[in-house]
């Protein structure tokens, strides 16, 4: 191999003490001037494999008991979200670079409901609580969560460096705009629906968290996101998380409809450094990486 330093040539498939010296002194001095620039390291997420700046979740499809028509109209109408596909048994909508597919909860199923968030710019979560509440209510945060210098209805996760606000579908979806302020995803202007980016965070519901976060993270080479506990853990990262709640856990806090978290038939798409897929006998939860 030859490398060339300020125009002088060294072949080091022939090296000598010298040739060494002067080599060595060469690339000393060169990086004085011009800083050795390193590739990032590698880390076992998805981050590795799509440069940092890619959703984890691809695709998702949910159950519902509620009409699909009715489901149509908030996404579309109220959310001004593109429909992607139409058919007598399931439609499709695309919140950003993620396609949303509903399909009818058959009787074994009740009537489902999930936590689903959303990222959007850094810097719009104070737009977009002023065009949401145009179209919904907005939860109320709780003591815990309250930010000072925000109104009452932005919840700040401070370990998350993130702020959000939550807010109902007409399936009683729990559904949420997140602003993670350690992405660099700024962006100038009103917020409009363009500024939903992608589904960056689904929720499973489970009676063993820590085992069943501990298969996701197996199952895919994903990390476990920041804090957890016995009762809640976040696989992934910013880009894209999967939530594993214990049973039970409450949904909807500070609004007036406040359910407790329970399974229901998940069907989703990652993208992952270790293809596969992921299903237990336990739970109706099916989740691919291809």
């Amino acid at each position: 191999m030859k490398i060339e330093i300020d125009k002088v040539e060294y072949d080091l498939s022939k090296p000598n003490r010298r040739q060494f010296l002067k080599s060595s002194i060469g690339l000393l001095l060169a990086s004085m001037h011009h800083p050795l620039v390193l590739p990032e390291t590698k880390n076992r997420n998805h981050m590795s494999l799509n440069g940092h700046n890619h959703p984890l979740i691809i695709s998702l499809r949910l159950k519902t008991a509620t009409p699909l028509a009715q489901l149509k109209r908030f996404y579309c109408e109220v959310l001004e979200l593109p429909l992607l596909t139409e058919q007598s048994d399931e439609i499709t909508v695309r919140a950003g670079e993620t396609p949303v597919t509903f399909v009818p909860a058959g009787p074994e199923s009740g009537e489902p409901f999930y936590h689903l968030a959303f990222n959007i710019p850094e810097n719009k979560i104070l737009l977009a609580r002023k065009w949401q509440k145009e179209r919904t209510p907005l939860f109320q945060t709780p003591d815990n969560l309250c930010d000072p210098d925000y109104p009452d209805d932005v919840r700040h996760f401070r370990h998350w460096n993130a702020h959000s606000i939550f807010f109902f579908d007409p399936a009683g979806n729990v559904l949420e705009y997140i602003a993670r302020h350690d992405l660099n995803n700024a962006s100038t202007g009103p917020f409009t629906s363009a500024d939903i980016l992608y589904a960056s965070e689904i929720g499973f519901t489970s009676d063993k968290v820590e085992a069943t976060a501990l298969e996701l993270r197996r199952a895919f080479s994903l990390m476990q996101y920041r804090q957890g506990n016995d009762n809640f853990r976040a696989i992934g990262d910013e880009f894209g998380l999967l939530l594993v709640f214990i049973r039970g856990r409450e949904l909807g806090r500070g609004s007036d409809k406040v359910r407790e978290a329970d399974v229901f038939p998940t069907t989703i798409s990652i993208r992952a450094e270790k293809h596969g897929s992921y299903s237990t006998p336990d739970y109706p939860y099916l989740i691919s990486a291809d």
